[in-house]
């Protein structure tokens, strides 16, 4: 009687122990998911698959488990390319479709669309993608609760597939739409509305409408900057884009003020590496060259080549370099030749691991003074770089 009534108090504590070890394999293939741990997120996920599956959980648990490591076989696929993740994830969001459909979890079934359709677009089936997102649209619109952002996360995909369809107006007002979704739900500061506007930003650009491209970008890059800082990789290329659309529409002043910022922000950091100002400096420069604005850039090179000059080596000569097509372009022919063999120095001292440079740096010495008039130097620079050519053949020889 006793051993009966032991095992039946016993089997519910087995059934919680059980329950209680599921329940941590998903937390944890959760938690590992959002620190992009993909590959250890699914093993996790699978293991309370397992649990689920054996336990009869009921359904729109199970589909949610499969629907999970499907995204975290699909993000493997976008980190390494691996496409047998790819088709592990068909499979496993497959699973998931058939068991809502057998079920009539509708929203599930919704999510699962969604997932198939992700999947097509990262194969490059636009078409069987556009079909699936649309046709999981379809089936929301019947449902009684309709969850925003799960809406707003199809129009944005759906949109990002009519970009590269080259179907832009749709896909301007399908993104439009997923980033009104973002600000409503989730709020003007937060970051995923930010991502939404820089990709609204990209669609308009596409367009050639610079004026909501460059509005888009502005509100993105503000939040970006407040929340990761202006170097943060989504400033950077919201400012790249920012930057590109206003030279593409002729405001070269405020593709400049958008660059002077940076290097002001940069300057104006405690401790700052003084190195990397002068890298955004020459950065900055070279734009001030593709402008014309030489007085400008020549004001940054000299700073650049002051900073390099304390470590030498590739900068210092390209810095050199940069001055002298400076003087090359405003017809200073003298002043470039002098830059240059000052690079030249530099690429000497440096001509193991640069010896091509310094090849290209006499090449260009030899077409200039040929520009001069001045036979001698033509002759004694082209013995250098036959000489420095022979020995770059011989080297891998030796």
């Amino acid at each position: 009687m006793f051993g009966n009534l032991r095992s039946l108090i016993a089997y519910p504590k087995l059934r919680l122990a059980s329950w209680n070890q599921a329940r941590g394999e998903r937390e944890e293939g959760e938690r590992l998911f959002e620190e992009a741990d993909y590959e250890g997120a699914e093993l996790h996920l699978a293991q309370a698959i397992v649990g689920s599956e054996q336990r009869q959980e009921p359904p729109n648990q199970r589909i949610s488990l499969r629907l999970e490591m499907g995204e975290a076989q699909r993000r493997q696929f976008a980190a390494s390319g691996n496409l047998e993740k790819l088709a592990a994830a068909e499979v496993t969001v497959r699973s998931a479709y058939d068991l809502a459909s057998r079920t009539n979890e509708r929203e599930l079934l919704v999510e699962s669309l969604d997932s198939l359709g992700a999947i097509e677009a990262d194969r490059g089936h636009l078409d069987e993608a556009g079909r699936l997102l649309e046709e999981a649209a379809a089936l929301e619109a019947k449902l009684k609760h309709r969850e925003p952002m799960l809406m707003a996360r199809r129009k944005h995909r759906l949109g990002l597939l009519r970009q590269r369809q080259g179907r832009l107006q749709e896909a301007a007002e399908l993104v439009a739409a997923s980033a009104e979704i973002h600000e409503r739900v989730l709020g003007e500061n937060h970051a995923s509305t930010a991502h939404r506007f820089s990709d609204l930003g990209a669609v308009y650009y596409a367009m050639g409408n610079h004026a909501e491209a460059q509005r888009c970008l502005r509100r993105a890059i503000r939040v970006h900057e407040q929340q990761r800082g202006l170097e943060s990789p989504d400033a950077v290329a919201d400012l790249k884009m920012l930057t590109e659309s206003l030279e593409a529409c002729g405001d070269i002043d405020g593709a400049a003020a958008q660059f002077e910022r940076v290097l002001t922000l940069k300057l104006r950091t405690v401790g700052t590496n003084i190195d990397a100002v002068a890298e955004v400096q020459y950065q900055l420069a070279l734009r001030y060259c593709g402008w014309r604005r030489y007085s400008r850039a020549r004001e940054l090179l000299m700073e650049v080549v002051g900073t390099f000059k304390r470590t030498g080596g590739a900068r210092l000569a390209r810095g050199y370099e940069a001055l002298a097509e400076i003087e090359e372009n405003t017809g200073h022919y003298h002043e470039a030749l002098r830059e240059l063999a000052r690079a030249g120095k530099v690429w000497e001292s440096v001509k193991v691991e640069y010896a091509t440079e310094l090849i290209r740096n006499l090449e260009h010495r030899i077409f200039l003074f040929d520009l001069l008039r001045q036979p001698r130097e033509v002759e004694y620079l082209r013995e250098q770089v036959a000489a420095l050519t022979q020995a770059n053949r011989l080297a891998p020889a030796g």
